[in-house]
């Protein structure tokens, strides 16, 4: 019996050696530089197609709020970036407290479609990253690696207004 408990130990310590060694062996070449070129223009049309639904997102939440509202909110996005110790999370909590419920209402609801958009232009993305680069190495991943991490979560319209409006969100995608 240690005979074969010692030959199964060996065999399972070797088995992950050999299945390395199998995998170093099929990896894909590394993409040519006119591959490369082609990658970088792929990715250049997406970033500007996300650009684009951005600017939709902004342009319908600042449209969705009165002239009032639009200064008063401003005026708080102001204080937050001269502020010695700035606190978004406040900031954003005071630009809730301003918006109307319909404001509320209306600014969730675009950025929902905004979110649900841009999660279909993802995997239209990857679809045809796929279709033109067959040879490109996948990148394994959980659906963890999608999720935006916590403080970059949809907390309220508010939160939603203060990361919609400056010109280059850092909101990130679904997907990302």
């Amino acid at each position: 019996m240690n005979k074969h408990f010692f030959a199964l130990a060996l065999a399972l310590s070797v088995l992950p050696i050999s299945a390395v060694a199998q995998t170093a062996n099929n990896a894909p070449a590394p993409p040519s530089q006119e591959q490369r070129q082609q990658m970088k223009q792929f990715f250049g049309q997406f970033k500007q197609q996300e650009e684009q639904l951005h600017q939709q997102l902004r342009s319908q939440i600042l449209s969705d709020m009165t002239p009032v509202h639009r200064r008063a909110i401003a005026a708080e996005i102001g204080e937050l970036a001269v502020s010695a110790n700035p606190d978004a999370q406040a900031t954003a909590k005071r630009i809730d407290s301003i918006l109307s419920p319909g404001e509320r209402s209306r600014i969730i609801s675009a950025h929902e479609q905004y979110r649900n958009q841009a999660e279909q232009m993802h995997q239209q993305i990857m679809s045809q990253l796929k279709t033109q680069f067959p040879n490109m190495p996948e990148r394994h991943h959980n659906d963890q690696d999608h999720k935006m991490p916590n403080q970059m979560m949809m907390r309220d319209a508010g939160w939603i207004v203060l990361h919609s409006l400056p010109p280059h969100h850092e909101m990130g995608m679904p997907g990302r």
